[in-house]
């Protein structure tokens, strides 16, 4: 327990350490989120809420999954080509302890991230909260979940910079366009509706903008839960079968 909690408290140290992880981690998504707040788009079609209102638990969404699929996946790869998991599992510390601090540490910093961004929604723009603190959290812990396992997985088939690129971009840039994230799915043609139906982001930004802008509805929320859930089961399950703390 010891070896996991220095573990987890050197991850840490290492991320807020690194400035430009800092920036594009913490600072770019509430950066995002501003600019998108302040364009002159009024209400949602059909809807009585802000675009500002709306937008925000898409781009809390976007910033979980940019936490595995780019941040996480990044990291790992650096500290392969640097050789620091090599010298790491050459010490007496077990493999799964490294793998589920890493993780545990990276939970933290996507809290943080939604923490500040909801403020930042609430304190400046007004954005709505409905208070529902449980669902809210249980949801960014699947999303997190799902994410991050993904992000291990990249980075088990990732042994550089230049080859992660082209893997993570293939597999972020469909989520950010087609999760629901910017615009209702709806708003899509019908071919992709069915495609975006598919994708995990989908339930965690419709999940989240239920748990913010509604009172709470266990029938709405509790698919979202079970569908993402359901995706936690299957990543893990793959993660387990792929990932290796190997060079």
């Amino acid at each position: 327990m010891n070896s996991f909690i220095e573990l987890f408290k050197a991850n840490l140290k290492m991320f807020f350490r690194e400035k430009e992880a800092v920036y594009w981690t913490l600072v770019m998504p509430a950066f995002i989120y501003v600019a998108l707040s302040v364009l002159p788009i009024g209400k949602m079609s059909g809807a009585s809420i802000s675009y500002s209102n709306y937008v925000l638990p898409g781009i809390i969404a976007m910033t979980i999954m940019q936490g595995g699929i780019y941040s996480l996946a990044y990291w790992m790869v650096d500290l392969k080509s640097r050789g620091i998991i090599k010298r790491l599992m050459a010490t007496p510390i077990k493999p799964w302890q490294l793998a589920t601090s890493l993780v545990s540490a990276r939970l933290v910093i996507i809290l943080v991230q939604v923490i500040i961004l909801t403020l930042l929604g609430v304190l400046f723009f007004k954005a709505n909260f409905m208070g529902n603190i449980l669902s809210s959290l249980i949801l960014v812990l699947l999303g997190g979940g799902i994410f991050l396992c993904l992000g291990l997985i990249i980075s088990s088939f990732a042994k550089s910079y230049d080859t992660a690129a082209p893997i993570t971009s293939a597999v972020g840039l469909p989520l950010t366009f087609l999760g629901n994230i910017f615009y209702p799915i709806e708003s899509l043609p019908k071919a992709l509706q069915i495609f975006a139906k598919l994708l995990p982001i989908t339930y965690l930004s419709d999940g989240l903008r239920q748990a913010y802008l509604y009172a709470f509805d266990f029938k709405k929320l509790g698919l979202n839960i079970l569908i993402l859930t359901v995706w936690l089961v299957i990543m893990l399950l793959i993660t387990v079968k792929i990932f290796k703390l190997k060079e």
